[in-house]
């Protein structure tokens, strides 16, 4: 952690051939809620549409030239958006001048470029929740009590969706609330004191990137600041079923075993293979017909199963609620142990590149991740027993026992089983 022209600076010392890794973060943690899903389309818009000195082809063309790219996202650390691109440490300049042109100079009231893109935000989400309904009936589940997911929701989700839809349906009506809010939240973030620079390099490109910095960063938003204090998420608990065209189901059920007392630990991370490999794999896949099944468990807490073009609806929920007996009575011997743990550890123990590397040492950064939390994880997937396994039993009961679900289907499986539901509605009809 360093500072360069009194910006913060995380330095990731990685050889990497002369390539300088940079991204920008913006704190967005004071952009009230109601107005995040305009904060999921600025970045979006951000890079593709016209600014003062470029057509967005042209744009296009010029980055590509000169660097290796630039890209923009929203990211949950701490609450922050960001920029990020890769160049040639001689073309640090070019490359932060780029970032400069999409960030301060992008012609936000082109109303017709505006209505271009939401079009294609709304077809890419529909398509998106067809063909990967079971990431967005698990993110949506997660969104009735995590903040965390809430945010995700309403920037990328069905959240984001239903208001991409309103302003695509009635752009007419909507286009001037729309490029107030986009300029609004350029003008709040996109300052110096909202600005954190993440950078992977070898050493000497580090001379290179301290020396652009300060045009870069004296060349954001400045005059007086609006402030409404930090973004208050609220949630609701809605267990949902979205009827769609399609006639296959993504099920998922979702809850967080750190509010039901439990306490995380690597042995989930055997359990998901275990999982993976026979108990949903065996009921949902072989016998129930699904696609895919999966499961997962994070240091947050929270947890999902969800299910993956499947014909099934009821039976498998059913299913689900029988994993905490599954845990409680799992039986396997020494060789059959020793095979999920290496099969758990493959999934760490994976080449990286440069540029991952400094992605993962930049989340490790913000989520307070330490060596010692990461080593303990590891022993404790490495020394798994049987026993660490039915200990997990507890744990997944407090994750079923919040009971949150959500299913993307077909109208009729989600009319069949009106009664899990707290609400049915339609999502896309395609």
């Amino acid at each position: 952690e360093r500072q360069t022209d009194g910006v913060k600076l995380l330095y990731h010392d990685v050889e990497t051939n002369g390539i300088g890794y940079v991204t920008a973060l913006f704190d967005l943690s004071e952009i009230e809620e109601e107005l995040l899903p305009y904060a999921g389309i600025l970045q979006s818009v951000l890079g593709i549409i016209d600014t003062e000195h470029y057509g967005y082809g042209e744009l296009f063309n010029e980055i590509n030239v000169h660097t290796g790219g630039i890209g923009t996202s929203l990211e949950l650390y701490t609450d922050v958006t960001k920029v990020k691109g890769k160049a040639l440490d001689p073309k640090l300049d070019v490359l932060f001048a780029m970032m400069r042109e999409i960030l301060m100079e992008s012609k936000l009231g082109d109303e017709k470029r505006l209505k271009e893109i939401l079009s294609m935000l709304k077809t890419r989400l529909q398509t998106s929740f067809l063909s990967a309904g079971h990431t967005t009936a698990v993110l949506r589940s997660l969104s009735y009590t995590s903040p965390i997911a809430r945010f995700r929701d309403i920037t990328s989700g069905i959240g984001f969706y239903e208001v991409v839809k309103d302003l695509e349906e009635n752009f007419e009506e909507r286009k001037e609330l729309l490029i107030e809010n986009l300029k609004k939240i350029a003008g709040r973030i996109f300052r110096k004191e909202n600005l954190m620079l993440s950078y992977t390099s070898a050493q000497e490109g580090l001379a290179v990137l301290e020396k652009a910095v300060p045009q870069f960063a004296d060349s954001l938003h400045t005059g007086e600041k609006e402030s409404h204090g930090q973004c208050i998420i609220h949630c609701k608990k809605r267990n949902e079923g979205f009827r769609t065209s399609s006639k296959v189901q993504y099920v998922a059920r979702t809850g967080n075993f750190i509010d039901g007392g439990a306490e995380y630990t690597g042995a989930l991370q055997i359990l998901k293979v275990i999982l993976s490999y026979d108990y949903l794999w065996q009921n949902v896949r072989v016998k129930g017909g699904a696609y895919g099944c999966m499961s997962g468990f994070k240091r947050s807490g929270e947890s999902y199963f969800v299910s993956y073009r499947d014909p099934h609806l009821r039976r498998t929920l059913e299913i689900y609620e029988g994993v905490p007996e599954y845990v409680r009575t799992f039986a396997a011997d020494e060789r059959e142990m020793t095979k999920y743990i290496i099969g758990t550890i493959s999934g760490k123990d994976v080449p990286r590149t440069p540029q991952t590397q400094g992605a993962l040492g930049r989340m490790a950064y913000f989520r307070g991740l330490t060596v010692e939390m990461l080593q303990k994880e590891r022993d404790q997937i490495l020394n798994a027993t049987v026993e660490d396994i039915h200990a997990l039993a507890p744990l997944i009961q407090a994750v079923l026992s919040d009971d949150q679900l959500c299913v993307v289907g077909s109208e009729n499986a989600i009319e069949k089983a009106k009664d899990v539901f707290m609400e049915t509605k339609p999502l896309v009809s395609c």
